[in-house]
């Protein structure tokens, strides 16, 4: 995707295959193959391409009987669905007594087999959080790092110190290393923006020469409805495809809330309230009234929040052809013969 450091999506005529081709293989999933639950709208960083720091909602965490009726459901459900136990907040600040980990252990002993964290780092060291990360079910934990010197780092993630962040994730790979373990695969992530695009190839190669897997996204804008934008994504565009963030990801806020897709940080569109009804009910809900209208382009008829988002102009992230067995999203395999496709989301 080397194109997104250089020019605008959709004015790349391979980029608009590329998009075409996603949109062309995207199905309605009768249960959603991914849910990104947010354990806690708080957070510890103030990054510049994240839209947190202009969060009007309330921020707090999850309430535990919440997350126990999600995940009990999903176990019954669909066991291989990817849960992500964090959407706009620092899921390790529920580190402290032990409560992230005790959350992730049930979500696994009622049939979760899929559970995906990602996190800034900052708190790696606190808590045994390295031990603990090791020692849960995790198939998956990203660190969003976005930088490889600590001017470019400190520049964007804004909070975060990279002589406690760095050596941090350095001794959680060679911790893995040492046990030898296959679970879970430990992704260094690196979000493209102007400020930082020129180490992006140097940040590739020292978290892989480190025993990290290395993933290179486009930068978001989070739906557009904060200030937080790229020169990549255009909003004069007449090109469009059905979202794949809305078509499979559904995200639940802290207080239980289904809102529009994995990028509606203040909940600008909500079908309801999963403390109220199933997940299942509020996935078909979502299907009416948002995917349907994404995947028959009735452009007009979406809601407010998907008319002025450009964010699906970045779907598609590539992964490295190396991986572990079970550490892809449910996207990655597109045939019989498991080749590997272009992302159906990044």
């Amino acid at each position: 995707m080397d194109f997104a450091l250089r020019e605008k999506h959709v004015e790349s005529e391979s980029r608009r295959r590329d998009l075409l081709d996603i949109e062309r293989r995207l199905v309605d999933h009768p249960f959603p193959p991914q849910i990104v639950l947010e354990n806690t709208s708080i957070c510890n960083m103030t990054c510049i391409h994240c839209s947190h720091r202009e969060l009007k909602r309330v921020k707090r965490h999850m309430a535990r009987p919440l997350w126990d009726k999600i995940v009990e459901e999903v176990g019954r459900e669909h066991p291989m669905c990817e849960i992500w136990p964090t959407f706009y907040g620092e899921a390790l600040i529920l580190g402290y007594k032990e409560e992230l980990w005790s959350r992730l252990e049930y979500a696994d002993e009622v049939g979760c087999k899929n559970l995906v964290l990602n996190s800034n780092g900052t708190l790696l060291e606190r808590w045994d959080n390295i031990d603990k990360i090791l020692n849960s079910p995790l198939r998956r934990f990203i660190l969003s790092l976005d930088g490889l010197s600590k001017e470019v780092f400190e520049k964007i993630r804004v909070g975060g110190k990279w002589e406690i962040v760095y050596p941090a994730v350095e001794r959680l790979l060679k911790e893995r290393a040492k046990r030898g373990q296959k679970y879970p695969a430990i992704t260094c992530q690196f979000s493209v923006m102007k400020e930082n695009a020129h180490e992006a190839a140097a940040y590739r190669r020292y978290w892989q020469e480190r025993g990290a897997e290395v993933k290179v996204r486009p930068m978001l804008e989070w739906t557009a409805t904060g200030t937080v934008r790229t020169d990549t994504i255009s909003h004069d565009t007449d090109f469009r495809i059905a979202c794949p963030w809305g078509n499979n990801t559904m995200a639940i806020h802290q207080d239980g809330k289904v809102v529009a897709c994995a990028v509606d940080y203040e909940g600008m569109y909500t079908v309801g309230n999963v403390s109220e009804i199933s997940v299942k009910k509020a996935w078909r809900l979502l299907g009416e009234r948002l995917r349907k209208v994404h995947r028959e382009h009735r452009w007009k008829d979406l809601p407010e929040i998907c008319k002025g988002c450009g964010d699906w102009q970045v779907a598609g992230a590539e992964y490295e052809a190396e991986h572990i067995e079970g550490t892809r999203p449910f996207w990655y395999y597109g045939d019989a013969e498991n080749t590997p496709q272009k992302g159906l989301a990044g």
